[in-house]
């Protein structure tokens, strides 16, 4: 059996949908800190010193902390062994006629939700929330999951709550739940968001932006490129592509599709983050293997992953630096740039291997006559017309 991850969930913000009451958040915003249980005890104790230094006899309460704390603990915290998973939530962009801005219904949906995901995500996960809390979300969710899973005969369930707890890691959550609101939601938004960013960008194993809407990634980023103008469009095209593949197959219970969401949604966070910088292929798989005991190598990421969605006419930028979803034409002519220096000294290789073969056999043979190599000949020809 794999080792089981214990997963510290918290939320941020509430159910309220009228924005221009004071105190109404735009974003609901959901964490889990994410340790493995063999390493949950040092987190514990490593997690408990940054405390007493910064916090004293008082817990890591994150609405109390000031953006130069912030980055000191971030900094101090950024090298343990956990990972963050999110989900943002931006209530703004939920219709008012699709019933779920009434309470109990955005509840039990976002319950649906997440537990989809998680489920999908991780084999095993042992739940940790805050028992003595008046949140209604967790509550809910607690209820949802405990009739949801099946335990075994011993009552223990390789998804589900089995009386694992940490206070300490709960205020782990609750801190980075804040500080990715301040990147997000309106009322707590903090120009030092970038900053922190960056310096717990390794730690985020997901963040999951809903609902899907290509305007998530347009609200921040403006080009002043020559072609800026279709920027917008392949954008569009590209993240939409993206939603629809991972709406098709999040359901799937291949791990080949699996990993090719948890792909698509690595790439969807950093065209928001990054949108012009390319991620290199190294820390996306330091990325996917965060979660998985079976680590996947270069070869497979290539060959079974990146070209499987492209096959299927998903659009992925590629360079020397990495991969990314196109924000701009250059970065399709990226793609096509590479791409044309493996595809066309390999047609010219072929070329030549005919050319030889045909002297030799005095034109009784061309290897290119078979009917599954006829497109290739007809490029080979029309490349030598274009010569002439």
């Amino acid at each position: 059996m794999n080792e089981i991850q214990c997963a510290f969930i918290e939320e941020y913000g509430n159910y309220g949908f009228d924005f221009e009451q004071q105190g109404v958040s735009t974003h609901f915003i959901i964490v889990s800190i994410l340790v493995k249980e063999s390493n949950k005890e040092f987190l514990e104790q490593e997690v408990e010193k940054i405390r007493q230094k910064y916090f004293h006899s008082g817990e890591m309460i994150s609405g109390e902390v000031e953006d130069h704390l912030r980055i000191q603990l971030l900094n101090e915290l950024k090298d343990l062994p956990f990972t963050v998973y999110a989900y943002v939530i931006d209530k703004r962009k939920i219709r008012e006629d699709s019933g779920i801005t009434f309470k109990k219904t955005f509840i039990k949906y976002v319950n649906r939700l997440v537990y989809d995901d998680l489920y999908r995500t991780f084999d095993q996960l042992d739940l940790v929330m805050d028992e003595h809390g008046s949140k209604e979300f967790m509550d809910e969710f607690k209820n949802y999951v405990k009739t949801t899973s099946i335990p075994d005969l011993f009552n223990y369930s390789s998804f589900g709550f089995n009386q694992s707890q940490s206070n300490l890691l709960l205020q782990l959550a609750n801190l980075f739940a804040a500080t990715i609101a301040q990147g997000y939601d309106r009322t707590l938004f903090s120009e030092q968001y970038r900053s922190f960013y960056q310096i717990i960008k390794d730690k985020m194993i997901g963040i999951h932006l809903w609902p899907y809407d290509y305007k998530h990634f347009l609200y921040e980023y403006k080009s002043e490129k020559p072609d800026a103008k279709y920027d917008e469009v392949i954008i569009k095209q590209a993240v939409n592509l993206a939603y629809q593949y991972i709406d098709k197959n999040r359901k799937s219970d291949e791990e080949d599709e699996k990993i090719r969401i948890d792909f698509l949604k690595f790439l969807l966070f950093n065209l928001k983050e990054n949108p012009d910088e390319y991620v290199f292929t190294q820390e996306i798989l330091d990325n996917l293997n965060a979660i998985r005991e079976i680590k996947i190598n270069q070869h497979y990421f290539r060959s079974t992953i990146v070209s499987k969605l492209r096959d299927q006419g998903l659009l992925i930028s590629s360079s020397n630096k990495g991969y990314k979803l196109p924000a701009s034409l250059t970065d399709l002519y990226d793609f096509v740039n590479l791409s044309s220096l493996t595809i066309h000294p390999m047609i010219q290789r072929i070329s030549k291997c005919r050319d030889q073969i045909l002297v030799a056999t005095n034109k009784e043979i061309d290897i290119l006559d078979q009917k599954e190599y006829e497109y290739l000949k007809r490029i080979i020809e029309m490349e030598k017309l274009a010569v002439k």
